[in-house]
């Protein structure tokens, strides 16, 4: 059975996690704001989508897809920003997915 403090941490960081959703802030920034480190804000993180051990695990919210090379990528972002990826650097796409979910690369 869990403690109760572990309960209210948990509670505290979900709540953390939906205002993180709603900011549009980089994970940077919002960690920042809330005055947490963003390895912590990555375990936290993690732990609430359902544990998921794997520091390069995806959230949910990620779709998986399939880099055509010869093209030209364009994310879009739940807060409006758009990044453009010019079509002979289609490795850039997995570096700019990982710094916007705050994704350390190993060592």
């Amino acid at each position: 059975m869990a403690r109760q403090g572990d309960q209210r941490k948990l509670a505290e960081w979900q709540q953390r996690l939906r205002r993180f959703e709603k900011s549009g802030l980089t994970i940077a920034r919002f960690c920042a704001r809330e005055r947490v480190s963003v390895p912590t804000f990555g375990y936290w993180r993690r732990k609430c989508a359902g544990g998921a051990a794997s520091p390069r695990a995806a959230p949910a919210a990620f779709k998986s897809v399939e880099v055509i090379g010869g093209r030209a990528v364009t994310l879009r972002f739940p807060a409006g920003a758009v990044l453009d990826i010019p079509e002979d650097r289609p490795d850039l796409v997995r570096v700019a997915i990982e710094a916007v979910i705050g994704v350390t690369p190993p060592c």
